[in-house]
């Protein structure tokens, strides 16, 4: 047993120390911390000055986005100034740009500095003793300009990691670099257009000390993969650019150009695509969208770098060392093609640049219409091809019932002859010249034959017509399904694009660990071989994106290659009657669900057109077997009548008795019974008898077939709605899994493989997420065509009528009815 007594003589004191030694920790971390940070307390306002390379909107938005983001993070804890006079512009030359940035670090009244552009961050980065603390951003590439570079380590997650990072190692000077290589991107470029003369539009003569090393190694850099660079100032005007461009030019580099305004840049845009030279853009995404060929960057990029250099100064006004922070800055690339200025200077970007691009306007010209699910279901009812001949083959039926009516109906004919003989031939009997008329009249009084005919006949029509509606039902479902696999293979040609992005993304992550001597040149390799996978399921996606387009315009008698916009389908649509969210009531256990089927089974019953068209069906084949049996002693009476005259003339016309009677006539009543024909009346009512047998057992397997398919189908609708959530939990589990394994290989915590299969399974899971939607939605399509009624194609109250039915069912069944 424990001494307690020992205990609470040596437990008290142990306490005590230990609270003692926290004590002490609290007061060298207060202590080392104001050391820290009470330079900065005691400065009432922290002034800062920034110098802009030129008066341009973009960059003195930049510099205002910047203000702010670091205004946010300073908050309560310091109070920071802008002075107005300490917000430097230059005039777009070097000169101007390094004489704002000295004057701001010979400024007593100016505490830290911002260099904004490209002029002024190179001129910072070329100075050896920076007097006080200075944020440069940006720098293209810190190897290419020789900015100051060195690698160290340091810790993260904890203390659990040692990552090596690039800094600056210059006392007070923390750059941002983007690492621009543009011969990597001029590759990328190439892949879209081949040339080998490239003329580089740039804000900046790239002269001077600290600017000429960087033209020299861009030109070196593109000889070296066999492009002539000539350099074209941006300060001329805009036509003094155009006019200034070498005569045998085969490509434009544009930089960023922040001196000329939209419509100046519009202006060299339209003068590059009018001589039909491909424009390129370092910018990247806000310059293609407004006209250029091609670029890598996004929009993003600018917010994310703006909080970037906000947080960097922030992290020293807090007492980090600008020295020991890291330079590089991981852009936001992807690859992006105007395809209308593509089309308007004549490229045409093959697949394999494809499959990486994401693609701003329209290559084939403007979509000609915007399609959703409910109007391509509509538009489908009115013009497809297949509708359009069962409609012509119901109004031929609609004649042929009225060919089957006139049998029962009075015939009236009439006839003429004329005759004229030689008149050695004439005689009493025979005149020279006789013309006659005569009118007849057909009257049936009874006929089984064509009374059942035309009885037979309109039953048929009706199974016409019902058979016109079993096709309208599949046409709608071919429709309806058919737009959702666009729309699914729409989003599977996004997930494909994304997971090539992502590949692309831990290429370039790879790369770096390799420039930093964290890993070997086979994962660059490797990374390489997964990008070529990866381009052809992005390829296969187009591919199947585009047949499923074709089905949709064959569906409605388009054009083809016909493009169309789609708009997205929800869940949560209200159209949807049948929608399981809407039903959700009276589907949520297996005992309600049993009764729901049976109503739906019920319902599809009523509703069927292949039930209706089997029982028109029947109905005509009863009418033939009573008339077969009819046939044995039932006879065909009918009326007939007919008046004749004639005149003759020339020879033999006389008549010497002057007795004859020029005018004709005769009524009498007919009526016919077939005593005996060979068999032929057994034969034909045993024939129609096993036909109605037939079609009787026709329509109960049909009744069957209605009803498995109406289950089955709420089977499979029901099974795949539950697995949208669970779909979308392991997709969300698969991508946080991804995350952290990207992290953990970007700091060499686990290998390549690890990686690899993270992304897999996080495709894998966000295709299932996707096809977990769509194969709901189908499997609703298939809901309502096996139930025989389409809820985009029922009216507000129809749908709410429908949900009283249902419930009405429900309560018929003992069962409390709720409101879905």
């Amino acid at each position: 047993m424990v001494d307690k007594s020992l205990a609470s003589r040596h437990g008290a004191p142990a306490r005590f120390a230990e609270a003692a030694a926290a004590r002490f920790s609290l007061i060298c971390a207060i202590l080392i911390g104001s050391s820290i940070v009470a330079p900065l307390l005691s400065q009432t306002t922290i002034r800062i000055g920034t110098a802009v390379d030129g008066p341009s909107r973009l960059d003195l938005a930049f510099r205002q986005a910047v203000q702010e983001e670091l205004t946010k993070l300073a908050g309560n804890r310091f109070s920071l100034a802008f002075p107005a006079d300490r917000q430097l512009v230059a005039d777009w030359t070097v000169e101007r740009a390094a004489r704002n940035v000295d004057a701001l670090l010979a400024d007593p009244q100016v505490d830290a500095v911002i260099a904004l552009g490209w002029a002024g961050p190179a001129y910072v980065v070329s100075l050896s003793n920076l007097p006080k603390t200075v944020v440069a951003a940006v720098i293209a590439d810190s190897e290419t300009q020789g900015a100051p570079i060195e690698v160290r380590e340091r810790t993260a997650g904890g203390g659990a990691v040692t990552e090596r990072i690039r800094v600056s190692g210059v006392p007070n000077l923390s750059y941002i670099s983007f690492n621009l290589k543009p011969g990597r991107e001029i590759e990328a470029y190439r892949e879209i257009v081949p040339f080998t003369r490239l003329t580089f539009v740039t804000q900046w003569a790239l002269e001077g000390p600290w600017l000429s090393p960087f033209r020299s190694r861009i030109e070196d850099g593109f000889r070296a993969i066999g492009v002539e660079t000539r350099f074209v100032d941006a300060e001329l005007s805009v036509d003094a650019v155009l006019a200034a461009l070498p005569s045998d030019t085969q490509a434009v580099l544009l930089d960023w150009l922040p001196q000329l305004d939209e419509g100046e840049f519009d202006q060299l845009i339209q003068g590059l695509t009018d001589r039909k030279i491909p424009s390129f853009t370092l910018v990247g995404q806000r310059h293609v969208q407004r006209g250029a060929l091609a670029g890598l960057n996004r929009n993003r990029n600018e917010q994310r770098l703006a909080r970037r250099v906000a947080l960097n100064l922030f992290n020293i006004l807090l007492g980090e060392d600008a020295a020991a922070l890291p330079v590089d800055f991981e852009l936001d690339q992807q690859l992006m093609i105007n395809l209308e200025t593509a089309r308007a200077i004549g490229v045409d970007p093959r697949y394999s640049v494809l499959t990486e691009a994401e693609l701003i306007g329209q290559g084939r010209g403007q979509a000609a219409r915007t399609l959703s699910l409910p109007a391509t279901m509509r538009e489908a009812e009115r013009v497809n091809l297949d509708l359009l001949a069962s409609e012509r083959a119901v109004e031929a039926g609609l004649q042929t019932v009225r060919v089957a009516r006139s049998n029962l109906l009075p015939q009236l004919s009439a006839s003429g002859a004329s005759s004229f003989i030689d008149r050695d031939r004439s005689s009493l009997f025979q005149p020279q010249r006789q013309v006659s008329g005569s009118v007849g009249l057909n009257q049936l009084i009874y006929s089984e034959e064509a009374r059942s005919g035309f009885d037979i006949e309109r039953h048929q029509q009706d199974s016409r017509v019902e058979e016109r509606a079993q096709l309208r039902l599949d046409v709608l479902v071919d429709a309806a399904v058919s737009y959702l696999e666009v729309l699914r293979a729409k989003t599977v040609e996004r997930i494909q694009r994304n997971n090539l992005r992502l590949t692309r993304s831990n290429l370039d992550l790879a790369q770096a660990r390799l420039d930093l001597g964290a890993s070997g040149r086979e994962e660059v390799l490797r990374w390489r071989n997964q990008i070529a996978v990866d381009r052809r399921r992005v390829i296969d996606a187009g591919a199947g994106l585009g047949q499923a387009e074709l089905l949709v315009n064959r569906l409605l008698n388009r054009p083809l290659e016909e493009r169309f916009e789609t708009l997205e389908v929800g869940l949560d649509d209200p159209e949807l009657a049948l929608s399981f969210e809407r039903l959700g009531p009276y589907i949520e256990s297996p005992g309600r669900f049993d009764v729901f089927r049976s109503f739906m089974t019920e319902y599809a019953w009523d509703a069927s057109p292949e039930i209706r068209r089997l029982d028109a069906a029947v109905r005509g084949a009863e009418r033939s077997l009573s008339a077969a049996k009819r046939a044995f002693y039932i006879p065909t009476v009918s009326l007939q009548a007919q008046a004749r005259t004639f005149e003759n003339g020339g020879a033999g016309s006389d008549d010497p008795l002057g007795s004859i009677d020029r005018l004709e006539w005769m009524i009498g009543v007919n009526a016919t019974l077939p005593i005996f024909e060979g068999g032929a009346l057994r034969a034909r009512r045993t024939r129609a008898q096993l036909e109605l047998d037939r079609l009787r057992l026709d329509r109960d397997a049909t009744r069957l077939l209605i009803g498995q398919s109406i289950q089955s189908a709420l089977f499979q609708a029901g099974a795949s709605y539950a697995g949208i959530a669970l779909a979308r939990d392991a997709a969300q589990a698969a991508q946080e899994n991804l995350q952290l394994v990207r992290e953990n290989y970007s700091e060499g915590q686990v290998d390549i493989l690890r990686l690899l299969d993270a992304q897999t399974q996080a495709l894998s899971a966000d295709l299932d997420a996707a096809n977990a939607i769509f194969n709901h939605l189908i499997d609703l399509m298939r809901v309502q065509r096996a139930a025989g009624r389409f809820d985009y194609f029922r009216s507000v109250s129809d749908r709410n009528e429908f949900l009283q039915e249902v419930a009405e069912f429900f309560r018929s069944q003992g069962l409390p009815a709720r409101n879905p």
